[in-house]
């Protein structure tokens, strides 16, 4: 069996086409890494004068000072060292993305703030700063319940991670999507179904081997990306509430109405997993398409649009059933924010609870991979007519 599966691989890999792809995927990967990593608001831009990790220090480092429960004391301080350290952060190029974000949001008349401390050459001092009211920011928990932290540099990461993993699915659909379609279009269909165990051991080790190079694929990539994370910024902020990645609270998000305690650690763990499920439902379609097709053109065209046709129809399909449905179905996750909220309800998910509704997700995924996996072996064990 194994040596029908080394076969098979080799099929997969050893095509120059194939070589090209992935030459092209880790290309796009690397440009992706500029603006998410290394040329962002956090890291400095070109034109700073300190830019780099030099500028990662900084801001971490202004981060970790203010690291702890949000209070009116707390909120008061990053407001009042902002002001101080104004002036110097403006000499060096650097954008103090963690005290800027918190005053924005969470301090009343913040607009009016921030211009003064930015336009003024005097170093400024509030009093009485106060938090806005938790009612006002529509947060789920009290703010004395909500750790402060690193939070940027996550930001980045989840961002990475979710356009990346786009990369990725992409580069699988154009390798494994030729697994059937490509004997037929190849007129080698006839002679492999022919033989002792092309209907059945065969078939089983193409399945098998879309699995090994899909799987190898996302988590070579996903630890290049996490090993890039850990090198340039660390895992400073790990411990900070998810309600605190403050990027996550604009006009179309709130993350603070998150009704779970999670820490920005706990979400990346479960966007690799999402992630990981996700990828299989997509081997199981793949897979599918392949068996149905005959040519693979006509394989990576349809799963690649199939792909993309769930978050496209979101866009329309803004509620109810429908709605609840395309989400299942939706395997991109560069909303995160969205993805945490969806889940954490019943009306805007199928169950009551984050919990069950993750469960929910992440097993009934994997049926549909199982089911698709299976229906794909037995059309091509069945198959009468080959053409």
């Amino acid at each position: 069996m194994m040596s029908l599966v080394n076969f098979e691989l080799k099929k997969i890999l050893k095509k120059k086409s194939s070589l090209i792809a992935i030459i092209i995927a880790i290309l796009a990967i690397i440009g992706l890494s500029q603006p998410s990593f290394f040329k962002n608001d956090i890291a400095g831009y070109s034109n700073a004068s300190v830019r780099g990790q030099e500028a990662v220090r900084i801001n971490r480092d202004t981060a970790e000072e203010y690291t702890g429960y949000l209070t009116d004391d707390l909120i008061s301080r990053i407001t009042n060292n902002y002001a101080k350290n104004i002036s110097d952060f403006k000499q060096k190029g650097i954008y103090d993305a963690f005290s800027w974000e918190a005053i924005s949001i969470f301090v009343p008349n913040s607009d009016d703030i921030l211009q003064k401390t930015f336009q003024s050459d005097e170093v400024l001092q509030f009093d009485n700063i106060k938090l806005k009211s938790q009612g006002e920011l529509h947060s789920a928990f009290p703010f004395h319940r909500l750790k402060l932290g690193n939070f940027a540099p996550w930001f980045h990461l989840f961002e990475m991670l979710s356009n990346s993993f786009i990369v990725v699915i992409l580069l699988i659909i154009f390798l494994c999507g030729s697994v059937f379609s490509g004997d037929v279009a190849n007129k080698m269909n006839q002679l492999l179904m022919t033989t002792k165990n092309g209907r059945t051991r065969l078939t089983l080790a193409k399945l098998l081997a879309v699995f090994i190079v899909s799987s190898i694929i996302y988590l070579v990539v996903a630890s290049a990306i996490l090993a890039v994370f850990a090198g340039y910024y660390g895992f400073s902020g790990w411990d900070t509430s998810v309600q605190m990645n403050l990027f996550w609270i604009n006009n179309f998000t709130n993350i603070l109405q998150f009704p779970y305690e999670l820490t920005l650690l706990d979400v990346l763990i479960r966007l690799i997993i999402l992630q990981y499920i996700g990828l299989l439902f997509i081997i199981g379609l793949i897979e599918l398409i392949s068996s149905l097709t005959k040519n693979p053109l006509s394989s990576f065209a349809s799963t690649v649009l199939l792909f993309f046709l769930p978050s496209l129809l979101m866009n329309v399909v803004t509620g109810g059933i429908g709605n609840k449905i395309l989400t299942f179905l939706d395997m991109t996750t560069s909303d995160t924010a969205n993805i945490l909220l969806k889940l954490s309800g019943k009306n805007s998910f199928f169950l009551d609870g984050f919990t069950n509704n993750s469960l929910l997700m992440v097993s009934g995924r994997l049926v549909v991979f199982a089911f698709f996996s299976y229906l794909s072996y037995y059309i091509i064990k069945n198959k009468r007519e080959i053409s």
